[in-house]
Order: C-alpha cells, then structure tokens, then sequence
C-alpha cells in the first residue's frame, strides 16, 4: 500500500525545491541584464569621453556589438543545444566579467584603444546571446509546464525593469566613478550573477543532440541549425507564432525607428518629453509581467491573440494624435504604457507556448531561429523606414506602418494558436 502522505509530502518538497532553484536562476539573470544596462552605456561612454571616438568609431562599437544577435544567433542556438545549459551561463557570466573588468585595467595601465573596445563589444554580444539562450532553454527543465508561465512573467518583470531603471543607474555610477571604472562593479556583477546560477542545486538532464549526421564538423553544425528551422516549420503552432511576430516586428521596428524623427520634427516634443513617452513602454511592461499569472484562466492562446490585438492598435493609433505638445505628450504616454503592456505580455506568452512546444534538445536552436528571424528583418526594415521618411514624410511613414502591423493578426486569430487554453497542451 502507497503511503499518501509520505506522496504528497514528497510533492511539496519537490515543489519547494523547484521554487528555490527558480529563485537562484531568476537572481542570477536578474543581475545580469542590469549589469548589461551598464555595459551598454559606458563602452559607447568610454569611447567618447576617454579615447575621444569620432561619431563613426561610436556607430562600428555598436554594430560590432549587435553582430552577435544577427550573424551568430544561429550558431549559439547549436553551442547551447550541445552543452548543458547551466554551466553555459555561468561560462558566459564568467566570460563578461573578464572582458568588462579588462577595460579599467587597460584604461590604468595606458594601454585601452578602440580595437579592444570592438572585440570586446562582439564577444560580450555573443556572450550575452550565449547566456539569454541558455536560460530559456534551461528553464523547462527546471520547472514544469504549468509554472512556465509564471517563470517567464518574473523573468520578463526583471528585464523590463533593467530597461527602465538600469540606464538611470548606469548613468549615475558613471557619473561618480568615470566610465571605464564604472566596469569594475559591472564584471562584479557578472560574478555574482555566475555564482548565483552555480548554486542551481537540481539535476540538469543529460544533453541529446539527435541523430547523429555523417560529414565533418561544418557540415553537421548547419544539420543542427536545418533541424531546428524545420522543426519550426513542420509544428503548426511554432510556425504560426514565427510568422507573426516576424510581421509584427518589421512594422514595429518600422514605427519605432522613425517615432524620434516623428517627436522632434512632427510633434514637436522635447527630449525629456521623448524620454518620458519611451519610459512608458517600460513602465507598462513591468506592469504586465508583474500582473500576467493572474490572467491565465482566458486562455494562453486568448491572451497572446489579445496582446497582439491591443499592440497592433496603438501602432494604428499613434499617426494620429494630436492636440497641443502637453496634450499629444499625455496621450503618447498612455499609448506606450499600453503598448508595453500588450507586447511584453505577448512576448511572454509567446515564449512559454514555443518551450513548452519545443523538445528539451531542441529549445537553444529554436529560441536562436525566432531571434535570427526577428533580428535579421530588423536592419532591413530600420533602413526601409529612414528611406520612406526622407521620401514621404515621417508621418506618412508611420501610417505605412500602421497600415502593414495588422497583417499579424491574422496568423494568431484565424489559428489554432488562439484556441490553445493551457502550455500542458504543447507539452
């Protein structure tokens, strides 16, 4: 005879160890997107104030840093899908807090130039790839398919307000210590963020890449990289969530690239007004992971259909204010808070439903191809939407988006994506 008590008590204990683990990796991811909010700004800030870059030297730091998300994505999806994630973190982490803490130590020395800065930037781009994969990919194996979820929400609450928050902190620590000592409390960061994610106390399970391939190491990398952009492709749910977001995001990216033109020239907004409107966004995109658990009874499925919803109608919406500055900067706001709201909820969402859709050897190269598929039309479109607000205007660049983001929907709402009531469904 089963002893039920001894079952449950086990479940409990389970479940309690389950939140800890959780706890460890969201303090540790936590502290790493704060820590890149400083690298972000004070490479850029090291280059400018103490090795006086030119504004061109600025733009090829920042292109070598995004590299990693466009040109490499693929590839680290495959590294990440072959290793076991945890220590592939913590190697990341470690990784950053060499490289960062590098730069005051040549900068003391006499010795810090600008090729180090864009090696340094590209490695800490692929690092941080590197790291964000991993922890996606890592988190279904810690939790079960009904806390994904509320994972993701937490994990998600922390980066939106590392948006928010962590460019005022960085700024203010800069501010007192210069910018490339500003990196010592960075790389610190990184090691603390390492050594919270070492102390991860469950089991990670073993690694299974497949079947094997014949061929040499070339060969069998762009096999791994084939398998996961098929496997997306064949499962209906994956290829529906790939094809909307991709059209989500080449017209978001159209709207968001041309928004500051829109501001200064259009509107007529001042630069704290801009700060203000962007700082919405954020705002309502703590707002929505700290609030998104609560709303599961509609449905996963329903809320991603509403999210896209709601954020494809304020893009509609926004060539279309107006009123005076104070009016148009009030109404601005709550559109972004809104806006922050809908797409971080549907990011979250659509995370889950793809993990928990994903087989466990398969979740770096799919996360890799969704971000090579968003990140790779991104450029693109960032350069379409400066070609039409030279040629047309950027109001009428806006209303070009406005009129394409609705061609989203359709790949959400009339699938069987929004029918989808829970992730155990996927599973």
């Amino acid at each position: 005879m089963i002893d039920q008590t001894a079952t449950r008590a086990d479940i409990v204990r389970g479940r309690r160890q389950r939140v800890s683990d959780f706890n460890r990796l969201w303090i540790g991811q936590s502290i790493s997107a704060f820590g890149s909010q400083v690298t972000s700004l004070a490479l850029p800030l090291t280059a400018v104030l103490y090795l006086d870059a030119t504004a061109t030297q600025v733009g090829l730091l920042a292109t070598t840093r995004e590299a990693a998300y466009v040109g490499l994505m693929l590839f680290l999806g495959v590294v990440v899908d072959r290793h076991r994630r945890r220590p592939a973190m913590i190697a990341a982490d470690l990784g950053r807090a060499a490289l960062t803490l590098a730069v005051p130590l040549l900068a003391w020395a006499g010795a810090l130039s600008m090729p180090y800065l864009y090696v340094a930037a590209f490695l800490l781009g692929s690092l941080a790839v590197v790291f964000s994969l991993a922890y996606r990919a890592y988190l279904p194996s810690l939790l079960g398919a009904d806390e994904l979820l509320a994972g993701n929400s937490r994990l998600q609450a922390t980066e939106s307000l590392s948006d928010v928050a962590g460019p005022g902190l960085a700024g203010l620590l800069i501010q007192l210590v210069r910018a490339p000592y500003a990196l010592v409390a960075d790389a610190f960061s990184f090691l603390v963020s390492a050594g919270s994610v070492a102390s991860v106390r469950a089991t990670e399970p073993a690694v299974t890449t497949g079947p094997a391939t014949d061929g040499g190491f070339v060969r069998r990398v762009f096999a791994d990289i084939g398998a996961g952009l098929a496997f997306t492709f064949r499962q209906p749910v994956l290829r529906m969530l790939a094809a909307a977001s991709a059209i989500f995001n080449v017209f978001a990216t159209i709207m968001l690239t041309i928004f500051v033109v829109y501001a200064v020239r259009v509107a007529h907004l001042s630069p704290s007004e801009i700060g203000l409107v962007f700082a919405g966004f954020g705002v309502g995109g703590v707002a929505a992971a700290a609030s998104l658990s609560r709303t599961m009874r509609m449905g996963v499925g329903r809320l991603l259909g509403i999210g896209y919803v709601v954020g494809a109608g304020v893009i509609v919406a926004l060539p279309f204010v107006g009123g005076a500055p104070v009016t148009r900067t009030a109404w601005l706001c709550a559109l972004f808070f809104v806006a922050g709201c809908a797409i971080v909820s549907a990011n979250i969402v659509e995370m889950t439903m793809r993990q928990a859709a994903t087989p466990g050897h398969l979740q770096g190269r799919i996360a890799a191809g969704f971000g090579f598929l968003i990140g790779a039309l991104t450029p693109v479109a960032a350069a379409v939407a400066g070609v039409l607000g030279d040629q047309i205007g950027p109001r009428a660049t806006l209303i070009v988006a406005a009129a394409g983001i609705p061609a989203s929907l359709p790949w959400i709402l009339f699938s069987r994506v929004r029918r989808v009531r829970s992730v155990d469904e996927l599973a």
